[in-house]
């Protein structure tokens, strides 16, 4: 799979360097990439360094992620993404079943777009349940911690075909992701998708997909104000080998004085006797002046392994002070949290370049 969008991003790419006006690069803006107009060609990326203080580890801090984006136009209807990670380049403490630092493939795709309505996706991408997980990168997200709705029930790739677009809905719009998964046969790289990414977890177990066919639909409602969506997956994990369905739903409603999001996910197993997973949570986030925001989340989940009940507190501050910089300040804590996102505190620094 790599090796065909690698050539393809080649070739076509060779075509439009020929018939460009050379590099010179649009006026760069922080959080915007640098974009080569000439050779529709845009860089950026994202990193970000992470203060933890958490309970049953040392006191740590980490560049956690840097990842390069690059984007190409191929054409007019064509066009590649990749996302090239390191992941933990930098990290003073690491438990002893931490791997190396890896330089990953985060995400590489190359997409057609039919029209407005219809595009396609061949490649390796987010997989569409909820909006976190589209949304995962840490600048674009109000915590530093990730809800265990959002990670510990499904793979977070997928690697296959997806067709997805926007429609009229009863003079609404309606998004619409629908994919279909072959990582058995067409993954690259090693796939490590972690079922609890929280710092200080003691479970590692993965999820990785080696085959899966869903998707999801997200309505957007009041002037764009309030959005509803749905979830749908079949799907069979890697390890343990099982076979799952799971469905979900996410919201986001937006108003004068706060913002509300939640997330909710169900999961059941073709394996008699394998406990159902559930949970999901709710979050507001409030301005509190210019672009300082103070978050609360509250989430429940029911993992199957461990099997136990987890609740999780969060209070947060979330401070933009330019576009393109996002400081994060939170602290958690839980009942039966310990194994999964234990009690501390957590701080993030994150620039979108």
């Amino acid at each position: 799979m790599a090796t065909v969008l690698l050539w393809l991003a080649s070739n076509t790419g060779a075509r439009a360097a020929d018939s460009s006006g050379g590099w010179q690069p649009a006026p760069y803006t922080l959080g915007q990439g640098l974009y080569f107009p000439g050779q529709g060609l845009r860089i950026g990326g994202y990193a970000d360094v992470n203060f933890y203080n958490v309970q049953g580890t040392n006191t740590t801090y980490d560049v956690h992620d840097l990842s390069l984006f690059i984007t190409k136009d191929l054409g007019t209807q064509w066009q590649l993404f990749t996302e090239i990670e390191a992941s933990n380049p930098v990290n003073t403490h690491r438990r002893s079943d931490d791997d190396d630092s890896e330089l990953d493939i985060e995400r590489l795709y190359a997409d057609y777009h039919a029209n407005q309505s219809i595009s396609f996706r061949f490649g390796k991408f987010l997989t569409p349940v909820g909006e976190w997980n589209l949304v995962h990168a840490d600048p674009l997200t109000w915590t530093v911690s990730r809800p265990l709705s959002t990670s510990a029930a499904f793979a977070r790739h997928a690697t296959g075909a997806m067709m997805f677009g926007t429609v009229t809905a009863q003079g609404n719009d309606l998004d619409y992701w629908v994919f279909v998964d072959d990582s058995k046969n067409l993954s690259f790289g090693q796939e490590q998708d972690n079922a609890y990414a929280n710092v200080g977890a003691n479970e590692t177990l993965h999820n990785n997909f080696r085959q899966a066919l869903g998707g999801r639909v997200l309505y957007h409602l009041l002037g764009d104000t309030l959005n509803i969506g749905a979830s749908a997956l079949s799907y069979e994990l890697a390890s343990p080998r099982q076979k799952y369905q799971l469905t979900g739903i996410d919201f986001n409603w937006a108003t004068r004085y706060a913002s509300f999001t939640g997330e909710g996910i169900y999961r059941s197993s073709d394996t008699s006797g394998e406990p159902d997973e559930r949970g999901g949570f709710v979050q507001v986030e409030v301005p509190v002046w210019q672009r300082l925001y103070l978050i609360g989340r509250y989430e429940r989940y029911r993992s199957s392994t461990p099997a136990q009940t987890t609740t999780i507190d969060t209070a947060a501050i979330n401070y933009k002070p330019i576009p393109g910089i996002v400081l994060k300040l939170e602290y958690r804590d839980g009942t039966n949290n310990q194994l999964l996102a234990p009690t501390g505190w957590l701080a993030s620094i994150a620039v979108l370049f």
